[in-house]
Protein backbone atom coordinates (compact mmCIF):
# COMPACT_ATOMS: atom_id res chain seq x y z
CA UNK A 1 0.00 0.00 0.00
CA UNK A 2 1.59 2.91 -0.87
CA UNK A 3 1.57 6.42 1.07
CA UNK A 4 -1.39 8.02 -0.01
CA UNK A 5 -3.23 4.99 0.47
CA UNK A 6 -1.67 4.61 3.67
CA UNK A 7 -3.27 7.50 5.12
CA UNK A 8 -6.57 7.91 3.82
CA UNK A 9 -7.03 4.16 5.10
CA UNK A 10 -5.40 5.53 8.60
CA UNK A 11 -7.85 8.41 8.16
CA UNK A 12 -10.68 6.19 7.33
CA UNK A 13 -10.03 3.52 10.63
CA UNK A 14 -9.39 6.30 12.49
CA UNK A 15 -12.98 7.98 11.67
CA UNK A 16 -11.50 11.64 11.32
CA UNK A 17 -13.06 14.23 10.37
CA UNK A 18 -12.16 17.45 9.21
CA UNK A 19 -10.75 19.31 11.70
CA UNK A 20 -9.38 16.77 13.14
CA UNK A 21 -5.99 16.75 14.45
CA UNK A 22 -3.50 14.09 12.41
CA UNK A 23 -0.59 12.78 14.70
CA UNK A 24 2.88 13.90 14.71
CA UNK A 25 4.87 13.35 11.94
CA UNK A 26 7.22 11.17 13.75
CA UNK A 27 4.16 9.00 14.94
CA UNK A 28 2.39 8.75 12.01
CA UNK A 29 5.33 7.81 9.59
CA UNK A 30 5.69 5.11 12.18
CA UNK A 31 1.74 3.95 12.29
CA UNK A 32 1.86 4.06 8.24
CA UNK A 33 4.88 2.06 8.14
CA UNK A 34 6.36 4.32 5.61
CA UNK A 35 9.26 6.92 5.89
CA UNK A 36 9.29 10.80 6.89
CA UNK A 37 10.22 11.88 3.42
CA UNK A 38 7.60 9.77 2.03
CA UNK A 39 4.79 11.13 4.56
CA UNK A 40 5.67 14.51 3.99
CA UNK A 41 5.60 14.30 -0.01
CA UNK A 42 1.72 12.91 0.61
CA UNK A 43 0.89 15.96 3.38
CA UNK A 44 2.43 18.33 0.84
CA UNK A 45 0.29 16.61 -1.93
CA UNK A 46 -3.09 16.73 0.21
CA UNK A 47 -2.74 20.63 1.53
CA UNK A 48 -1.90 21.47 -2.00
CA UNK A 49 -5.28 20.36 -2.85
CA UNK A 50 -6.91 21.85 0.63
CA UNK A 51 -7.74 18.14 1.84
CA UNK A 52 -5.31 19.15 5.09
CA UNK A 53 -3.56 22.31 6.47
CA UNK A 54 -0.86 23.07 8.88
CA UNK A 55 -0.18 26.06 11.34
CA UNK A 56 2.29 27.02 13.49
CA UNK A 57 0.52 26.35 16.89
CA UNK A 58 -1.90 24.06 15.31
CA UNK A 59 -0.25 20.86 13.73
CA UNK A 60 -1.58 19.09 10.91
CA UNK A 61 -5.42 19.45 10.37
CA UNK A 62 -8.02 17.93 8.19
CA UNK A 63 -9.67 20.02 5.64
CA UNK A 64 -9.04 23.54 4.00
CA UNK A 65 -7.75 25.99 5.80
CA UNK A 66 -10.17 28.81 7.23
CA UNK A 67 -10.06 31.95 5.48
CA UNK A 68 -8.84 33.64 8.70
CA UNK A 69 -6.08 31.52 9.83
CA UNK A 70 -2.55 32.82 9.63
CA UNK A 71 -4.01 35.98 7.36
CA UNK A 72 -2.10 38.70 9.45
CA UNK A 73 -2.73 41.53 6.69
CA UNK A 74 -5.33 44.42 6.75
CA UNK A 75 -8.52 43.27 5.27
CA UNK A 76 -8.89 46.22 3.36
CA UNK A 77 -6.35 43.94 0.82
CA UNK A 78 -9.09 41.42 0.34
CA UNK A 79 -11.77 43.80 0.03
CA UNK A 80 -9.92 45.77 -2.84
CA UNK A 81 -10.91 46.55 -5.95
CA UNK A 82 -9.51 43.92 -8.93
CA UNK A 83 -7.59 46.56 -10.49
CA UNK A 84 -6.18 47.79 -7.06
CA UNK A 85 -5.35 43.92 -6.21
CA UNK A 86 -3.14 43.56 -9.68
CA UNK A 87 -1.43 46.66 -9.35
CA UNK A 88 -0.17 45.30 -6.05
CA UNK A 89 0.41 41.98 -7.07
CA UNK A 90 2.52 43.66 -10.13
CA UNK A 91 4.62 45.88 -6.99
CA UNK A 92 4.84 42.91 -4.44
CA UNK A 93 4.92 39.93 -6.50
CA UNK A 94 7.61 39.75 -8.50
CA UNK A 95 10.17 40.58 -5.18
CA UNK A 96 8.52 37.24 -4.10
CA UNK A 97 9.28 35.33 -7.02
CA UNK A 98 12.72 36.72 -6.91
CA UNK A 99 13.07 35.82 -2.78
CA UNK A 100 12.27 32.55 -3.11
CA UNK A 101 15.10 31.82 -5.78
CA UNK A 102 17.16 32.84 -2.77
CA UNK A 103 15.53 30.71 -0.13
CA UNK A 104 13.70 28.02 -1.29
CA UNK A 105 14.83 24.43 -0.08
CA UNK A 106 14.60 21.46 -1.79
CA UNK A 107 11.26 20.86 -0.81
CA UNK A 108 9.91 24.03 -1.73
CA UNK A 109 10.92 23.72 -4.89
CA UNK A 110 9.15 20.39 -5.12
CA UNK A 111 6.23 22.40 -4.10
CA UNK A 112 6.34 25.09 -7.03
CA UNK A 113 6.99 22.71 -9.40
CA UNK A 114 4.25 20.12 -8.77
CA UNK A 115 1.71 23.12 -8.60
CA UNK A 116 3.20 24.03 -12.35
CA UNK A 117 2.63 20.30 -13.58
CA UNK A 118 -1.18 20.07 -12.06
CA UNK A 119 -2.20 23.85 -13.66
CA UNK A 120 -0.91 22.07 -16.93
CA UNK A 121 -2.84 19.15 -16.14
CA UNK A 122 -6.40 19.92 -15.02
CA UNK A 123 -9.01 20.78 -16.79
CA UNK A 124 -11.78 22.13 -15.10
CA UNK A 125 -12.08 25.74 -14.27
CA UNK A 126 -12.20 25.49 -10.70
CA UNK A 127 -9.59 23.33 -10.42
CA UNK A 128 -7.52 25.37 -12.50
CA UNK A 129 -8.07 28.21 -10.02
CA UNK A 130 -6.83 26.62 -7.33
CA UNK A 131 -3.72 25.28 -8.45
CA UNK A 132 -3.03 28.56 -9.94
CA UNK A 133 -3.60 30.04 -6.84
CA UNK A 134 -1.45 27.22 -4.89
CA UNK A 135 1.30 28.06 -7.31
CA UNK A 136 1.61 31.36 -6.13
CA UNK A 137 1.01 30.64 -2.62
CA UNK A 138 4.01 28.11 -2.91
CA UNK A 139 6.38 31.04 -3.79
CA UNK A 140 5.13 33.33 -1.07
CA UNK A 141 5.88 29.99 1.30
CA UNK A 142 9.27 29.76 -0.15
CA UNK A 143 10.68 32.55 0.96
CA UNK A 144 10.52 32.03 4.96
CA UNK A 145 8.72 35.27 5.26
CA UNK A 146 5.69 35.68 6.99
CA UNK A 147 4.54 38.95 6.43
CA UNK A 148 5.11 37.76 2.11
CA UNK A 149 2.98 34.45 3.01
CA UNK A 150 -0.12 36.63 4.35
CA UNK A 151 -0.34 39.19 1.91
CA UNK A 152 0.03 36.52 -1.03
CA UNK A 153 -2.43 34.33 0.80
CA UNK A 154 -5.26 37.60 0.85
CA UNK A 155 -4.38 38.22 -2.73
CA UNK A 156 -5.69 34.42 -3.29
CA UNK A 157 -8.17 35.10 -0.85
CA UNK A 158 -9.54 38.51 -2.56
CA UNK A 159 -9.95 36.29 -6.09
CA UNK A 160 -12.11 34.01 -4.64
CA UNK A 161 -14.89 36.92 -4.40
CA UNK A 162 -17.45 36.98 -7.15
CA UNK A 163 -16.39 39.67 -9.26
CA UNK A 164 -13.18 37.90 -9.65
CA UNK A 165 -14.39 34.62 -10.22
CA UNK A 166 -17.19 35.69 -12.79
CA UNK A 167 -13.49 37.45 -14.18
CA UNK A 168 -11.70 34.65 -14.01
CA UNK A 169 -14.11 31.79 -15.77
CA UNK A 170 -14.60 34.20 -18.57
CA UNK A 171 -11.29 34.82 -19.68
CA UNK A 172 -9.91 31.06 -18.52
CA UNK A 173 -10.35 30.04 -22.51
CA UNK A 174 -7.38 27.04 -23.42
CA UNK A 175 -5.24 29.30 -25.66
CA UNK A 176 -4.65 31.53 -22.09
CA UNK A 177 -4.60 28.43 -20.37
CA UNK A 178 -1.47 27.23 -22.04
CA UNK A 179 0.49 30.67 -21.86
CA UNK A 180 0.06 31.01 -18.36
CA UNK A 181 0.70 27.11 -17.95
CA UNK A 182 4.45 28.05 -19.92
CA UNK A 183 4.75 31.33 -17.65
CA UNK A 184 4.25 29.15 -14.71
CA UNK A 185 7.17 26.59 -15.76
CA UNK A 186 9.17 29.75 -16.76
CA UNK A 187 9.18 30.76 -13.21
CA UNK A 188 9.65 27.55 -11.51
CA UNK A 189 12.55 26.96 -13.90
CA UNK A 190 14.57 30.97 -12.86
CA UNK A 191 13.50 29.90 -8.99
CA UNK A 192 15.01 26.27 -9.45
CA UNK A 193 18.27 27.68 -10.67
CA UNK A 194 18.67 30.53 -8.18
CA UNK A 195 18.18 33.02 -10.53
CA UNK A 196 16.59 35.83 -8.65
CA UNK A 197 16.70 38.54 -11.39
CA UNK A 198 15.32 36.18 -13.86
CA UNK A 199 12.31 35.25 -11.52
CA UNK A 200 11.21 38.06 -10.80
CA UNK A 201 11.21 39.07 -14.66
CA UNK A 202 9.20 36.05 -15.38
CA UNK A 203 6.79 36.70 -12.88
CA UNK A 204 6.31 40.12 -14.01
CA UNK A 205 5.83 39.34 -17.46
CA UNK A 206 2.96 36.44 -16.53
CA UNK A 207 1.59 39.27 -13.94
CA UNK A 208 1.66 41.47 -16.90
CA UNK A 209 -0.18 38.81 -19.08
CA UNK A 210 -2.86 38.20 -16.46
CA UNK A 211 -3.90 41.94 -16.14
CA UNK A 212 -3.94 42.31 -19.67
CA UNK A 213 -6.08 39.40 -20.45
CA UNK A 214 -8.78 40.93 -17.19
CA UNK A 215 -8.76 44.18 -18.76
CA UNK A 216 -11.74 44.35 -19.63
CA UNK A 217 -12.89 43.20 -16.23
CA UNK A 218 -10.91 45.36 -13.90
CA UNK A 219 -12.55 48.20 -11.88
Amino acid sequence: MDGDASLEDFISRHQLKDGDRLPPERELALALDISRRELRQVLARLELEGRIWRGKRNGTLLGGRPPHVGLSVDRSVVRASPRGIMETRLLVEPSVAALAALNASEPDLARIELCARRSAEVADDADWTRWDGAFHSAIAESTRNGIVEALVQSFNLARTRPEWSTARMAMVKADIRRQEVAQHRKIAEAIRRRDGIGAGQAMREHLLGVQEDLSAFLA
